[in-house]
């Protein structure tokens, strides 16, 4: 289960402007040693064009910003829930990175080429 996930529909271009706009708005950023803007925390935005016809799936574009990985030497004069914070997006980033590898080790033992673009 993913926090505050929610599925929107948007029928015109505005609306979907709006939808993006908002999704934005919710995302945490605050001002690091590295970035003045460092982002704080994932964020997943999928954009599906459906078919009005029979709600067939014609294509996805996904897209993802993930939190700013910080080096130990970038969060000396970070305060210790920042410091704090920095650990735990590293820590996601290794679990991700994970994913992404026996994602891409399961695709290409099934005799096929790798999935993995890097």
């Amino acid at each position: 289960i993913v926090a505050g996930l929610s599925e929107r529909q948007a029928n015109d271009p505005s609306e979907l402007l709006k939808l993006l706009a908002e999704g934005n708005n919710a995302r945490t950023t605050h001002t690091t040693e590295a970035n003045d803007t460092s982002s704080r925390s994932h964020a997943i935005c999928q954009i599906m064009l459906r078919d009005n016809k029979n709600d067939r799936l014609r294509g996805k574009l996904s897209l993802v910003d993930l939190a700013g990985s910080e080096r130990g030497t970038d969060t000396k004069s970070h305060n210790s829930q920042r410091r704090a914070e920095s650990a735990d997006i590293n820590t996601s980033l290794l679990s991700l990175k994970e994913c992404i590898r026996a994602l891409d080790k399961n695709a290409s033992s099934g005799g096929g080429s790798s999935g993995h673009v890097p």
